[in-house]
């Protein structure tokens, strides 16, 4: 899961496992993100992510900009649908989102056409969630490329990786959960901070953070209306403070870069021996 940022579970007190179940823990506690929690929930309609906090139409996309980096992101939720996932996953249908970022490392556009023009994406990812019929978002996996490897990269049961929850259905302040566990490749937990009214809406203040980047920590907003949200600021804290705001919705989307090393938008789950 982009936007710069889990076997975590080792420091974790036995004591906090109590109580959770079906991805859902009680109240401010550890949410039970394992296979077998996995195995519990029922997906229906899974393609579909609808959770109020975090809702992703198909052929919708969101464009995020960072002044303090000159750096564009563009997230888009694709018409397509994938179920090629190794082990107990095989057969979720999740849905593909787009994720690219663009680096104007001498701040010289102002417009994203320009940018997308003249400039290849620093990092391209392919996403895959799928939403449980208690509207836990699990992120089943990414295929990502930055220009020189594809480090990062895992597809939920293949090669020991699992699936994580990236927003719960029923959150909670003080709930935490693993996002994705790929070891030592990806390994990204997030935590409810709090929740911040702000006119008609609600948001979502979370923490994201990683052991394989210690000190790398981000603070995400999601802002919802009760039925429909979205992700609408980031900040990056590693040595310093880093805004990236929501710029746009919708915008034409650029052309995709060509090239063997390019992430592919289905997962490739080799077969075990």
């Amino acid at each position: 899961m982009k936007f710069g940022l889990n076997k975590l579970s080792f420091l974790i007190p036995a004591i906090f496992l109590i109580g959770a179940c079906s991805g859902q823990a009680l109240a401010g506690g550890l949410v039970d993100t394992t296979a077998e929690a996995f195995e519990d929930a029922t997906f229906t309609n899974s393609e579909n992510i609808t959770n109020p906090w975090w809702t992703l139409p198909a052929d919708s996309n969101w464009l995020y900009f960072s002044e303090d980096e000159c750096a564009w992101n563009l997230v888009e939720v694709l018409t397509l649908v994938t179920d090629e996932f190794g082990g107990i996953y095989a057969g979720t249908k999740a849905r593909i989102v787009l994720d690219r970022e663009w680096v104007d490392e001498e701040c010289e556009y102002v417009n994203f056409v320009d940018v997308y023009t003249n400039i290849e994406p620093e990092e391209t990812t392919y996403d895959w969630y799928a939403q449980d019929t208690d509207l836990n978002i699990w992120y089943m996996g990414e295929d990502t490329y930055d220009g020189e490897s594809n480090e990062g990269s895992f597809i939920a049961g293949c090669d020991g990786a699992e699936a994580g929850i990236v927003i719960l259905g029923d959150p909670h302040k003080g709930d935490f959960f693993q996002q994705e566990f790929y070891e030592e490749e990806a390994e990204d937990w997030g935590k409810i901070l709090n929740f911040i009214a702000d006119d008609d809406l609600t948001c979502m203040k979370t923490k994201e953070w990683t052991p394989l980047e210690p000190g790398s920590v981000e603070h995400k907003y999601y802002c919802s209306d009760g039925t429909v949200g979205e992700l609408s600021l980031i900040e990056e804290l590693h040595g310093g403070k880093v805004i990236v705001e929501l710029f746009a919705t919708n915008v034409a989307s650029p052309p995709l870069a060509g090239g063997p090393d390019q992430p592919d938008p289905t997962p490739d789950c080799p077969e075990e021996d």
